[in-house]
């Protein structure tokens, strides 16, 4: 059995791995307590294998009891190998979630142009093509930091929240404006996207991810594969690729 570590700025992630599927799956808020909640994970089972995937805190503690206490232990690094060809220019500042989901998605949908949308505070967007190559892709911010930016940078809009309730295109309150313009305008940015990469790659598959993609996936036009658990699956291709 494979444990799978995502800490992300404000939860963390603990996978259990059973022959290549998720046997369980529980989040909880990044702390100091860390070690512990892992420790109780993971008593009743048998796990062989873990990778640890960070954003950028470093948890000592953790990382000793990781590696005292399980048969191989994988940090994950930009100099750690891969199955797929990197092509990004700067693999050392390449956000471990984008990688690992690309990986995944390619292990679904093997010898094919695949993007994958993860829709969270950020919206990245990444490409691998049909040879598996994966030749980078691009970030802007998500719907609800775009709510945040409009409130923090004037000094009368409110802050809002995504309203599914709203899809016109003209706002007739200051209110509605702010929601057309915002959610319109990253549903555009979506849609746009997937048609020029279509344009260029016809047989593409669109995959999402991410705390947003319930908001995308009843709005796209074009037919697209969602899977909240990708950048875990892809951990774990990983795992399995530099234990074997």
């Amino acid at each position: 059995m494979n444990l799978i570590l995502d800490l992300g700025n404000s939860y963390t992630k603990a996978a259990l791995f059973r022959r290549g599927e998720i046997s369980h799956l529980s989040s909880f808020k990044t702390c100091e307590e860390i070690t512990d909640k892992i420790k109780k994970l993971t008593e009743q089972q048998s796990v062989k294998k873990v990778i640890l995937s960070s954003v950028s805190s470093e948890f000592i503690e953790l990382d000793n009891f990781l590696s005292e206490n399980f048969d191989f232990y994988l940090k994950l690094n930009h100099k750690t190998k891969v199955p797929i060809k990197n092509f990004y220019e700067t693999p050392e500042t390449l956000g471990k979630d984008r990688l690992a989901a690309v990986i995944a998605a390619s292990n679904i949908f093997p010898n094919t142009d695949v993007l994958v949308f993860d829709a969270g505070t950020a919206l990245t967007i990444d490409f691998i093509n049909q040879n598996n190559e994966y030749l980078g892709g691009s970030i802007s911010p998500g719907i609800n930091m775009r709510y945040e930016a409009l409130h923090y940078f004037t000094k009368k809009l409110p802050k809002l929240t995504i309203d599914e309730n709203i899809d016109s295109l003209t706002g007739k309150n200051t209110n509605e404006s702010i929601i057309t313009g915002v959610q319109n305008g990253i549903l555009n940015e979506v849609e746009k996207y997937i048609e020029k990469y279509l344009i260029k790659y016809p047989e593409l598959k669109v995959v999402f991810t991410g705390g947003d993609t319930y908001f995308f996936e009843k709005r796209i036009k074009n037919k697209i594969f969602t899977d909240p658990n990708i950048v875990l699956k892809g951990l774990n291709i990983i795992l399995e690729y530099n234990a074997t």
